[in-house]
């Protein structure tokens, strides 16, 4: 069956990131120091050939780039400069461009102002919102307490719903066209029915734990890593992926109890007010500082996504805090109506634009990359 080619394929990947992979010869020292290359698996010097081949098909369909943790490892050691590492990371935003079929990741991607413009919208939208519901002076009276003066249903179904619905359709659909091209679309394995059930807590520990992550440390033994400090990459990730999920899940799925402190109070100030908010704020502060310092190849490019989820994560993180603090004080209540206004300004356009189309939407296709390949694997072995 013959084989259509793209001659500008490699052009249209570096429109979303910094490499040179024209400059590889294929000598494979990428492969050779890759912490997740195995025996059967030349990672990343096949998807490397099939970009400078045009081979757009096969490069849409590869689970590789999701595969990588970008270590920097490749990059450190190409006698080229070809940044082998900085090509996975742009694959996986070309990836999401292509998962995307609405091409709004795509203009965010490869257009610097586009995310700026889209978060304004949003934000106006929220903002109107908010000034037919509350007004945008507070009405305090003497019975005045947070919950009447902004009524968690009312914040619950003129935001957290609608919010969440489109992030449902758009997640679901993207989701499944990245299961199309990847799964569907691959004719040399098929998976048994049964493959998807049994690889399921195997993902989920993977993609929980980000132990895969761990191996692309830097050192080759556990210890030589703890004695580096070579797991801090990992740990920082960990917390910061962990906090986001925990705020995101109580935000758009448990937004009642969210709001209600007095109930199961221990829990929700141990896990919302100390562990997420704490954890986004050293998590966001961590990456930034490696991106201003560029000491390690991972953290050498920045693209203007990877700055936009830093920051409004921090935001995020920072009125949620203060946020917190003008709740459990009474005579705060003005101070409370505008901080959850600001609150409301960072978070919403920070879900509704970076989850489905931009820098977060990896929480859903690298989990889902960890499945298929799980999946892939297994139905080999029954061969």
């Amino acid at each position: 069956m013959a084989i259509k080619v793209n001659p500008g394929l490699i052009e249209e990947i570096k429109k979303y990131g910094a490499f040179d992979i024209s400059a590889c010869f294929n000598c494979g020292n990428c492969t050779a120091v890759c912490p997740l290359s195995k025996e059967k698996m030349s990672f990343p010097r096949k998807i490397i050939r099939h970009g400078q081949l045009g081979m757009a098909t096969s490069v849409q369909s590869s689970l590789e780039p999701w595969l990588c943790y970008y270590c920097g490892e490749c990059s450190d050691t190409c006698p080229r400069q070809a940044e082998p590492g900085e090509y996975m990371m742009s694959l996986r935003r070309y990836l999401i461009a292509k998962y995307d079929f609405t091409g709004i990741s795509k203009l965010f991607y490869t257009n610097k102002y586009a995310e700026f413009i889209a978060i304004f919208i949003v934000q106006l939208i929220v903002l109107a919102g908010w000034y037919l519901l509350f007004g945008l002076v507070p009405n305090i009276g003497v019975n005045t307490t947070a919950a009447t003066l902004l009524p968690p249903y009312i914040i619950h179904w003129y935001f957290d719903v609608p919010m969440a619905a489109i992030l449902t359709i758009f997640i679901i659909a993207f989701a499944f066209n990245m299961y199309y091209k990847t799964m569907l679309c691959d004719k040399s394995v098929k998976v048994p029915l049964k493959l998807y059930f049994t690889n399921l807590w195997r993902t989920a520990f993977e993609s929980a734990s980000q132990w895969r992550f761990s191996d692309c440390a830097g050192s080759k033994t556990f210890y030589s890593k703890l004695l580096k400090g070579d797991y801090n990459y990992w740990i920082m990730h960990f917390i910061l992926m962990t906090s986001y999920v925990s705020l995101f899940v109580g935000i758009v799925f448990f937004l009642d109890w969210f709001q209600n402190v007095e109930k199961y109070r221990l829990l929700h100030v141990v896990l919302y007010d100390y562990y997420a908010n704490i954890g986004l704020i050293a998590g966001t502060g961590y990456f930034a500082f490696l991106r201003i310092k560029k000491n390690f190849s991972r953290s050498k490019f920045s693209h203007v996504s990877d700055w936009m989820f830093v920051i409004l994560l921090f935001l995020t993180a920072i009125t949620g805090i203060s946020l917190h603090f003008a709740r459990v004080d009474n005579y705060s209540l003005q101070a409370f109506f505008y901080i959850y206004l600001i609150h409301m300004l960072v978070a919403i356009p920070m879900l509704v634009v970076e989850v489905p189309f931009s820098k977060w939407s990896h929480l859903v296709y690298r989990p889902m990359a960890l499945y298929f390949d799980n999946l892939k694997k297994s139905a080999r072995k029954l061969k």
